[in-house]
């Protein structure tokens, strides 16, 4: 049913360029708020339902992004830069954008990183502890130069060493994935090829063929030889998709792990969404499922996805 179809990071760029009068964001809540925040002021976006939320999105709370960054900064006495991953909300992008700091996907964390580090700053990562910890591992960065940060803003690690400074948040949908998932496939399928999600387990990307971006995973699919075996790691429904788009090929999840906020996003409530819109347009009758992005939040966000884009388009 979809216009446009793509990883966070496409659709925060593709929203950005639409002049569509309405946007309707069939994910979760933060992803939304992306829209709204790149959109332009005629622009209205709406979620077909306002309950879909991303657990680790809501792992850190303002107040507590600000007293980490502070404690870094007196603690180091260096300069840092916060990168929050594309799944954080509209409160925490703005925290990052006013502290000078970029957003991040899972297609372009490592570049994103990268950029601060050769500038000699501190990078303050969040909210994926996995995502954080695996992209320090594609840098190079030793066990050393990595320190995680818990809630409680206490550090696990030699804060004087640090090169990232990662929070101690995850996605419960990959954190179910196991080296053993992996070795049970290899197991049953020798030429299988593993590919996970970085929000998985340090470990369980250490034993896979490739990681990457949901984006990433399906490009390596799609351009893979008809009669190839796959042993997919992130969200059940994406990997049955492809398996569906795909028959001739062999695509297997590592265990069926679901997103129970992304599913609440159905044919149903995206037809309602769209009859709101009927319904606005026709009897100017008031929208539901509208999000909104306060306009002081949304300045600091916009600077912090404006980033990410020119980071990664240089």
């Amino acid at each position: 049913m979809a216009d446009i179809l793509g990883d966070s990071y496409k659709l925060a760029v593709d929203c950005s360029k639409t002049t569509a009068d309405f946007i309707v964001f069939c994910g979760v809540y933060f992803m939304a708020e992306a829209a709204d925040i790149l959109s332009g002021s005629h622009q209205k976006v709406l979620i077909p339902e306002i309950e879909a939320r991303c657990p680790m999105a809501d792992q850190i709370a303002l107040k507590q992004a600000t007293e980490a960054f502070q404690k870094i900064t007196e603690l180091t006495h260096k300069t840092s830069a916060p990168v929050v991953y594309m799944n954080s909300t509209a409160e925490i992008k703005s925290f990052c954008g006013t502290h000078g700091g970029a957003v991040c996907t899972s297609s372009n964390a490592d570049k994103i990183v990268r950029h601060f580090l050769e500038e000699g700053k501190i990078v303050f990562f969040a909210p994926d502890f996995n995502l954080g910890s695996n992209t320090a591992d594609k840098l190079g960065l030793s066990a050393s130069e990595i320190v995680k940060i818990s809630p409680d803003l206490n550090f696990e690690g030699d804060i004087s060493q640090a090169k990232m400074v990662i929070w101690d948040g995850f996605c419960y949908v990959h954190k179910r994935f196991t080296t053993g998932d992996i070795a049970d496939l290899r197991s049953k399928y020798p030429n299988i090829r593993i590919i996970v999600h970085p929000e998985c387990d340090r470990k369980v990307v250490a034993l896979a063929d490739d990681s990457g971006s949901t984006q990433k995973i399906y490009n390596e699919i799609k351009n893979s030889p008809d009669g190839s075996v796959w042993g997919v790691g992130t969200e059940y429904h994406f990997v049955q998709r492809i398996a569906d788009e795909f028959p001739q090929k062999t695509i297997l999840p590592l265990r069926r792990s679901i997103c129970s906020n992304m599913a609440k996003i159905t044919l149903q409530n995206l037809w309602q969404s769209l009859q709101t819109v009927h319904s606005h347009l026709k009897k100017n009758s008031a929208l539901e499922g509208i999000v909104q992005v306060e306009e002081k939040i949304k300045f600091g966000a916009a600077l912090a996805l404006n980033k990410m884009i020119e980071i990664v388009g240089k």
